[in-house]
C-alpha cells in the first residue's frame, strides 16, 4: 500500500507575520462587523479579502488591485491556513 505524497511549494515570505499581527488587532472582524456587505455577497468575507489586500500592499509595495489575484493564487495554501478561512484566487477579483 503506497501513497503518493504531494508536495507543494509556496514562496512564504512575511504574509503569515503581516495577517497574524492584523489578525490579532481585530482588522478582518472590526470591517466586517462596521461594513456589512450586500446578500450577493459570495466566498472570502469582506474583512478577510480587505486585510489580506492589505498584506499583499505590504508584502509587495503594490496597492493595484489587479495584480492581488495572481500573487494569491501563487499563495492559497498559505492564505488558507493564516486566515483558518478557505481563500480562492476568485476572491481577489477586481
Amino acid at each position: 500500500m503506497s501513497e503518493r505524497l504531494i508536495v507543494t511549494n509556496e514562496r512564504v515570505d512575511d504574509i503569515p507575520l503581516l495577517l497574524v499581527q492584523m489578525e490579532r488587532m481585530g482588522v478582518p472582524f472590526l470591517l466586517d462587523e462596521f461594513f456589512p456587505t450586500h446578500g450577493n455577497w459570495q466566498g472570502l468575507s469582506l474583512g478577510w479579502t480587505a486585510t489580506i489586500w492589505l498584506g499583499h500592499i505590504l508584502s509587495e509595495g503594490d496597492h493595484r488591485l489587479n495584480h492581488v489575484q495572481d500573487w494569491a493564487e501563487k499563495r492559497l495554501e498559505t492564505l488558507s491556513r493564516c486566515s483558518d478561512q478557505e481563500v480562492r484566487a476568485l476572491d481577489f477579483s477586481d
